[in-house]
């Protein structure tokens, strides 16, 4: 196995930093930039290869300790070699260089627009979570592996949930059959300092920008309240703030309803387009008359349908002055963003979590005569390298 000595050059979105060898792109997970290192490669791609490092020869001086115990075995968190300071820098360039890659401009040139950072707590901020269950309790998937390692804290857990994994990892009676057996999953949500454990028949309730927002745990529900919270308050201002009211707001990927029941009586018409119709079941839910007040003049329509479909329904032939589409990972489906390219709705406020399928999109909804009005990099997840996208997009008049 031959080794090589190399520097590394920019970190990319994933968190590991690239090199060069022999003119071939290698990606080395757990380094940082400018850091002299001895990797040996792990596998080979036909166009990139993956390394591991064997030694650091000069470290950054921004490398710290990582905090957590389970940092080199838990897949979870892969930035906690770096300060805090340092890694939101990265975080913030990694993405904006994702945009400029799709949109094609390169050579260091950045867009010409407004590019916010916002961030928050950099530890115990996550509410949200997964475990597997073993014989010896809660666990979590091993870094590239399908073995487990034991999970006995988290220090990017609230603190009820860091609680609960100290005290009940040590409960046989909670973890060995009477609530949740080996082999099955638990999901914890933690709000208010009391826990959710997500067995399918228990619904979680949060207070966001002065709206409760019912769920259940096994579903989806952002993971930091507090960044959440962050991001409404800035769609609301930034779209919102200073338009009168509305004729018709599309939600699209609406989930419970977040954006649509913050923006509350905004519009005369809200139109919710969501294919999990367990979803849709507690955005209607959230819609009450204490969510929009005993005066309720918006009148809610409800969809559950996906993209294709709905492009075909008599509603999507309606003129829309706002559109909020907050989709999964992969980004907008082909079909929905072709018909968002033709829409000619004239503001769409994008809320992503993947900064790559953002910028996939962003290219093709600018190249349908869209502008890229402002954007905004959310913190979400510090320790790692994930992070929420905000693009407000504006149809250029003809």
């Amino acid at each position: 196995m031959s080794s090589y000595i190399v520097t590394a050059e920019k970190m990319v979105f994933g968190a590991s930093c690239i090199t060069s060898i022999g003119g071939k792109t290698v990606f080395i997970p757990y380094s940082l930039p400018n850091e002299t290192l001895k990797i040996f490669i792990t596998k080979e791609h036909k166009n990139y290869s993956e390394a591991k490092i064997e030694k650091i020869l000069n470290p950054s001086v921004h490398r710290v300790k990582p905090e957590c115990p389970y940092f080199y075995d838990c897949g979870g968190c892969n930035m906690q070699i770096a300060n805090d300071a340092y890694q939101k820098e990265l975080r913030y360039e990694a993405a904006l260089e994702a945009l400029d890659r799709a949109l094609n401009r390169g050579g260091g040139e950045r867009l010409n627009i407004r590019s916010d950072f916002i961030s928050g707590k950099s530890w115990e901020y996550r509410a949200r979570f997964q475990f597997h269950i073993t014989e010896n309790g809660p666990a979590q998937k091993k870094y590239n592996s399908s073995s487990f390692v034991l999970i006995k804290d988290c220090p990017v857990a609230l603190p009820a949930i860091r609680d609960f994994l100290r005290r009940e990892v040590k409960n046989s009676e909670f973890f060995h059959g009477t609530v949740f057996k080996p082999g099955e999953r638990i999901h914890l949500f933690s709000s208010d300092g009391k826990i959710f454990t997500g067995n399918g028949s228990e619904d979680c309730s949060v207070k966001l920008c002065g709206k409760i927002l019912k769920f259940n745990p096994l579903g989806f529900f952002q993971s930091n309240l507090e960044m959440t919270e962050k991001l409404i308050d800035t769609v609301l201002v930034e779209v919102l703030g200073n338009v009168k009211t509305l004729d018709r707001i599309l939600d699209f990927y609406a989930g419970v309803g977040t954006f649509s029941v913050c923006a509350g009586d905004a519009a005369k018409e809200i139109h919710l387009v969501e294919h999990n119709k367990h979803a849709l079941n507690y955005a209607k839910e959230n819609f009450n008359l204490k969510t929009l007040g005993e005066n309720r003049r918006t009148k809610i329509f409800y969809h559950a349908i996906d993209g294709a479909a709905w492009a075909k329904t008599k509603a999507s032939r309606l003129f829309f002055n706002l559109a909020f589409i907050d989709p999964p990972r992969s980004g907008i489906d082909s079909a929905s963003l072709n018909w968002f390219c033709r829409s000619n709705i004239p503001l769409i406020c994008y809320i992503s979590c993947d900064p790559v399928t953002f910028a996939r999109d962003a290219a093709k909804l600018i190249g349908s005569g869209y502008k890229l009005k402002k954007h905004f990099i959310f913190d979400f997840y510090p320790q790692t390298h994930h992070v929420e996208t905000l693009g407000i997009f504006e149809k250029y008049k003809s």
